[in-house]
């Protein structure tokens, strides 16, 4: 079933359940479709430019996405340039286009570079003071990473902002339907998921900020042919993206998805932030990793590059393994050596695991880890071919004592013996953060036809814009670049409705 055919099936059966008497109104400049990041940060800068807004957010709470944020992309920023950041505004937008071999809007691209710096010092201007400017990488001079005082705080903050300044924020109503008069887009049509009443938000300019469809499994399955698991907010279904296509908006390179590489199921966790993060982690060490029947596939070191990693890890099928023995396990467990790497802010590079015992027993019992005193055994509990993985486990053994990758070239800081008994096997599944491109937009958000001409009236900005990618997202460039569209988009595409105005 198609992506819009779902929606009007959708449509359908509401339209059917409300009462015809019920109706709730409200009229306004503008008229926000999702309280995620971008979109709050956009009700912030629309309230302070003095447009009337109301935001309607079609979960309980606010904040989407954004409660997971963890730092944004910003170059020439106040702190890159007090870190000796030599890096420009060309220096990024380059990068990030020869990153994306130039599939991209972009004049959108550079517009959105040219303001990540100034975005910065308006986020911290408004009370979200940056915890610390950062790298992942070990090699990186290019620190561009914002990260955030804690995750969650800045929609958190713009909620407050917005309501104290007298914005109307109301939740549990998802947008359903835009509203056109004259060619022109004037407003919402949603529903107070509680009552069933319906909710016409009458509006000159609408932004759709819905953040994108990464819960839209079946739809995500069909575009990717890959079956993986959505984490973070629930709820964004494709909705914003749904409503411009009913009105002639078009996609722009839909299909790409930040995956975020491949994790141990482990239900309400995301990245490396719940109970089991220990045993998460793991995936992000560039420890040996096998397909189904106990081959080795690829150069692991680039685990900490997760969509390149993705890449690679969707074609071993649909579970992927990590395989390690009690010396590696004791090593990750000893203070003072640790993680190889970090997974995300929530485990860093050489920390060392206090529970790894106990949650590896723990996730025996629930069937994603396995545990043996041979490599035989346990190939033959994770249903493996025993000889296979025997001699993937033997070659990487040979490869760590002698200090070379003969196979994929892994740079020898990751190598390490699968020699000595117990063994561990812990299997993953790819896991996708957000959908990475939505309808065609131009430099201003503004959402366009198949022929490039302006839905007037109508915005879209984070998840629901496209143009921003080519295939995959691009971490080793720009570290945040996801949560900086986000914001910077919002920003955006307001802008530009006060421009229109004078």
């Amino acid at each position: 079933m198609t992506f819009k055919l779902k929606a009007v099936a959708l449509l359908a059966a509401t339209a059917f359940a409300l009462p015809a008497w019920a109706d709730k109104t409200y009229d306004a400049d503008l008229v926000i479709v999702g309280a995620g990041a971008g979109g709050t940060v956009a009700a912030v800068e629309a309230v302070e430019g003095g447009l009337k807004t109301v935001m309607i957010e079609k979960n309980a709470y606010p904040g989407g996405a954004g409660l997971f944020m963890e730092g944004s992309f910003g170059v020439e920023s106040f702190m890159t340039k007090k870190a000796g950041m030599k890096w420009t505004k060309t220096d990024a937008f380059n990068a990030m286009a020869n990153y994306h071999h130039w599939r991209i809007n972009a004049p959108l691209m550079k517009k959105f570079v040219d303001l990540s710096g100034d975005t910065i010092q308006w986020v911290w201007d408004h009370g979200v003071h940056w915890k610390e400017l950062k790298t992942a990488w070990r090699d990186k001079a290019e620190h561009t990473w914002h990260i955030y005082p804690s995750a969650g705080s800045l929609p958190k903050t713009m909620v407050k902002i917005f309501k104290e300044k007298g914005g109307t924020l109301l939740l549990n109503t998802p947008g359903e339907k835009l509203i056109e008069k004259d060619g022109r887009v004037t407003g919402v049509v949603a529903k107070d998921a509680k009552t069933g009443e319906k909710v016409t938000i009458n509006a000159k300019n609408v932004i759709l900020a819905t953040g994108g469809y990464n819960w839209n499994v079946d739809y995500v399955k069909e575009t990717t042919g890959i079956d993986m698991i959505p984490v973070g907010t629930p709820g964004r279904t494709g909705d914003g993206i749904r409503m411009a296509f009913e009105v002639g908006a078009v996609g722009d390179n839909m299909g790409p998805m930040m995956i975020n590489g491949a994790f141990m199921p482990a239900e309400g966790e995301a990245i490396c932030n719940g109970p089991n993060k220990e045993v998460r982690a793991l995936f992000r060490q560039g420890l040996l990793y096998v397909d189904g029947t106990g081959n080795r596939f690829f150069n692991e070191e680039l685990t900490i590059d997760w969509p390149t990693a993705s890449n690679a890890i969707a074609r071993s099928g649909e579970w992927t393994y990590i395989v390690f023995d009690e010396k590696t396990k004791n090593e990750i467990a000893t203070k003072g050596k640790g993680y190889l790497n970090p997974c995300g802010n929530f485990i860093l590079r050489h920390q060392h695991a206090t529970q790894l015992d106990q949650l590896l027993a723990d996730n025996e019992k629930k069937g994603n880890v396995f545990i043996g005193q041979t490599i035989e055994e346990v190939a033959q509990k994770a249903g493996m071919d025993p000889a296979i993985l025997k001699a993937s486990c033997d070659a990487m053994t040979k490869y760590a004592r002698e200090g070379k990758d003969a196979q994929f070239g892994k740079d020898p800081y990751y190598l390490r013996e699968v020699a000595t008994g117990p063994f561990y096997v812990v299997r993953g599944k790819l896991n996708t953060l957000t959908s990475l491109n939505g309808v065609r937009v131009n430099a201003d958000l503004q959402v366009l036809t198949k022929e490039g001409h302006v839905i007037p009236g109508l915005y879209a900005i984070g998840h629901d814009a496209g143009g921003m990618y080519g295939d995959s997202y691009d971490l080793k460039v720009g570290e945040g670049t996801a949560s900086a569209f986000a914001i910077n988009s919002g920003r955006m595409s307001v802008m530009h409705i006060l421009s229109e105005k004078k």
